[in-house]
């Protein structure tokens, strides 16, 4: 299970820079005050393009170093000088860091990307910054802070960043669907602790039904998850197990989030969930069935929502492949 907001895309990562002082540009990096460092705006984690269209979400990518237990990411931004706002970030096992902006109408857009641990910012917010990173949204473009200065080239690479970097998406891809599913759960609450509220939901029973295989959900696996203070549900399926009608078994684990609401926190203490709160997640699959071993290799998102009265999961799932390049031929 998992759920997010329709823009809102990111994930944290643990790489280790050395000295992110001789890698990051200066206007592109954040210190937190239990000594984490935040940036974006470098080769592999590209901020977002000076213009960008009107009424298009705006993709930027945000690193942390190092990860600490209760790390969450926040951006923060305002348009024309309007009410801070901001989207939280959230991991995504096996994809690059990347939040989405909402789109704008016109006019100019401010951000900054804030560290926060348990609910709480630890690093600078967009009100408190004297210059902070911007982009225009139409029209021509105002400075961007975080383009000013490119970090060094190393080997294999090149100072100048390339046209294709340059907020367009570089590669094909395609979704397949490859089935639909109903779980049964049952709930063990395991009450409050420091980061957040436990919750397991195990699996009693299930189906899965698709164009080309179908079976059940066998009993046994469960879903262990912390809902954060903010309302969001952290998915953590160490297992499920599903047996297809010819016998096959697969093995499945996924992360995820489980969107409560911005008061989901409060209301879950006592009991109280939305009849059907949405979730996104990124299962993968192990089996021997050698009929069955390409999906080995599968990176599939699952999404759809949890029916909390009758207290079952609906969920349909994809298979994600990368094709060509946009620009080849």
């Amino acid at each position: 299970m998992s759920l997010i907001e329709p823009t809102t895309i990111s994930r944290l990562t643990d790489r280790h820079i050395g000295s992110p002082e001789e890698v990051v540009p200066a206007g592109s990096r954040r210190e937190a005050r239990d000594g984490a460092v935040l940036w974006w705006g470098t080769a592999d984690t590209p901020g977002p393009p000076q213009v960008v269209s009107a009424g298009l979400p705006t993709p930027i990518t945000v690193a942390v170093s190092p990860v600490r237990p209760g790390h969450t990411v926040a951006v923060e931004y305002r348009s024309n000088g309007g009410p801070v706002r901001r989207t939280i970030a959230f991991p995504v096992p096996g994809l690059h860091n990347a939040t989405l902006l909402p789109g704008q109408p016109s006019g100019l857009v401010e951000f900054l990307p804030v560290l926060r641990f348990a609910g709480q910012p630890i690093s600078p917010r967009l009100t408190e910054a004297v210059d902070c990173p911007r982009y225009q949204v139409g029209g021509v473009a105002s400075p961007v802070p975080t383009a000013s200065a490119a970090p060094p080239a190393t080997a294999g690479s090149s100072a100048t960043p390339k046209v294709e970097l340059a907020g367009k998406p570089r590669w094909d891809w395609s979704a397949k669907f490859l089935w639909t599913g109903s779980i049964g759960i049952r709930k063990e609450v395991i009450g409050g602790v420091p980061d957040g509220l436990r919750i397991n939901w195990y699996f009693t029973e299930g189906r899965f039904v698709g164009p080309d295989h179908e079976g059940v959900v066998l009993p046994g696996g469960g879903d262990f998850m912390r809902i954060r203070q903010d309302g969001i549900g952290v998915v953590n399926v160490v297992t499920e197990f599903l047996q297809t009608r010819t016998g096959a078994r697969l093995y499945c684990s996924y992360g995820g989030m489980f969107d409560l609401g911005p008061d989901g926190y409060a209301r879950a203490l006592p009991d109280d969930f939305d009849a059907f709160p949405p979730f996104v997640t990124s299962p993968t699959y192990t089996t021997a069935d050698k009929e069955l071993a390409w999906l080995n290799r599968a990176q599939c998102p699952g999404l759809g929502r949890v029916d909390t009265k009758a207290m079952r999961i609906e969920s349909d799932v994809y298979i994600v492949s990368v094709g060509g390049r946009k620009d080849a031929g």
